[in-house]
């Protein structure tokens, strides 16, 4: 049964279609905070379908927005940058109920996102507060210097999700998570087959 449920997902993550399961359909209460991290623009469309099926009252991304262009080492790409952003930010802010907050990553530009979004917020490093839950955002992982409910960050693949304490660590760069800010319950939506790969197409065009 797991054999064939792994196969299922793979098959729709292959047409860029989420697997959602039954039971985050059904037991979750909301409001809903949806977190990622590190998103090349060739899963947009797969975060925008979870999006319109979740409908998420809150969404935080910490960071890399276009991850397949690394603009931090390859300046000139801030034109193929902003194209991808602006489709990007139009997804994210497509739903008016949702509220969108930035946390900009090394390979973001702040002039071009704050020009681009209508709704969003660009966070700097902090706390934020929603329905009473404390969370910690970052682009970087770090241990929380304030008492947060959650830890919100990305760039580093080898940072894995674990609870210390009362925090609830997320690495939105391996998962998208899913926050049930009713009970602080967490589900875990796997990215699109071939992310990774995505992830690294800018540093295999120059040589890194």
């Amino acid at each position: 049964m797991h054999i064939m449920k792994y196969l299922y997902k793979e098959f729709l993550s292959l047409f860029n279609f989420p697997y959602i399961p039954e039971e985050l359909l059904n037991d979750i209460n909301g409001p809903i905070l949806l977190h990622i991290s590190d998103t090349p623009d060739g899963i947009y469309s797969y975060i925008f379908r979870i999006i319109s099926i979740l409908k998420p009252q809150f969404i935080v991304h910490t960071g890399d927005m276009v991850d397949n262009i690394k603009l931090e080492i390859y300046r000139s790409s801030i034109d193929c940058y902003r194209k991808s952003v602006a489709a990007l930010i139009k997804g994210l802010e497509n739903n008016e109920s949702s509220k969108v907050y930035y946390v900009l990553g090394n390979h973001d530009d702040y002039e071009t996102v704050n020009q681009l979004t209508e709704r969003g917020t660009i966070l700097e490093d902090g706390l934020l507060t929603i329905n009473d839950c404390r969370i910690t955002v970052s682009h970087y992982y770090k241990e929380c210097l304030y008492e947060s409910d959650f830890n919100l960050y990305g760039h580093n693949p080898d940072q894995i999700h674990y609870k210390n304490n009362e925090t609830t660590y997320l690495n939105g760069l391996l998962n998208i998570n899913i926050i049930d800010l009713s009970n602080k319950r967490v589900f875990h939506l796997d990215y699109p087959v071939g992310t990774n790969r995505l992830r690294c197409m800018e540093l295999k065009k120059i040589g890194l």
